[in-house]
């Protein structure tokens, strides 16, 4: 089977199993999307993404200073967070391949995160990581965050400043809110000069997903 097969393969079959119940499209999409993340905050915001952290863990008792918190080291996951040193901006980005997917709670998660900024947001990962069992995917969380700048290796200490943060939503449509939204119409247009195959497949079904499978 030939390349463009196995991609064409691919594609036709999350755009099958989107179709069905229990299928979760974005974490299986989400590693399309984040390969094209610098090409669309380039072409959408005019920034340069330094580095992309997905999954990033965010420690509940770092953003919400309450005692009946304070000790948890439980942790909800932005999935992404798209930093721009140079200016010093930072993006949290949440990817939603359904529109009907967005939560109040979520949101309030991200504004909370905006609110404390990126101290207070590194202090828990350094937190999560003096109490967890997954100390190597942890160290290499650390190695990542030193090279952004936020962390020392060495003592594990905290070295992050305060930035200019944006919370952005990629999800198939706009809505009537007021967040910054980036739809699968725009990422389709700003990938729209690419010849690859595999950009030219993910683009078609981008298309495919604008669409609410539950509407069907």
């Amino acid at each position: 089977m030939t390349t463009e097969k196995l991609i064409d393969k691919l594609f036709n079959q999350l755009d099958d199993w989107r179709h069905l119940p229990a299928y979760q499209l974005e974490r299986r999409a989400d590693i399309f999307f984040a390969i094209y993340l610098v090409d669309i905050f380039k072409s959408k915001f005019d920034q340069d993404i330094e580095y992309i952290i997905p999954e990033f863990p965010v420690r509940i008792g770092s953003v919400y200073k309450n005692r009946m918190f304070d000790n948890l080291n439980l942790s909800f996951k932005i999935d992404y967070v798209a930093v721009c040193n140079k200016t010093n901006k930072v993006y949290l980005v949440e990817l939603k391949t359904d529109d009907g997917s967005r939560r109040e709670k979520q949101d309030n998660y991200l504004n909370n995160v905006k609110t404390n900024n990126i101290p207070s947001l590194v202090d828990g990962v350094l937190k999560i990581y003096k109490a967890t069992n997954a100390k190597k995917k942890y160290d290499n969380l650390l190695i990542l965050l030193s090279e952004v700048g936020w962390v020392d290796k060495a003592t594990a200490t905290n070295t992050s400043t305060n930035y200019d943060i944006e919370i952005v939503y990629i999800q198939p449509n706009t809505d009537n809110s007021d967040k910054i939204i980036i739809t699968f119409s725009d990422i389709s247009k700003i990938l729209a000069d690419k010849q690859d195959e595999l950009t030219k497949r993910f683009i078609k079904s981008l298309n495919e997903w604008t669409v609410n499978p539950n509407k069907l």
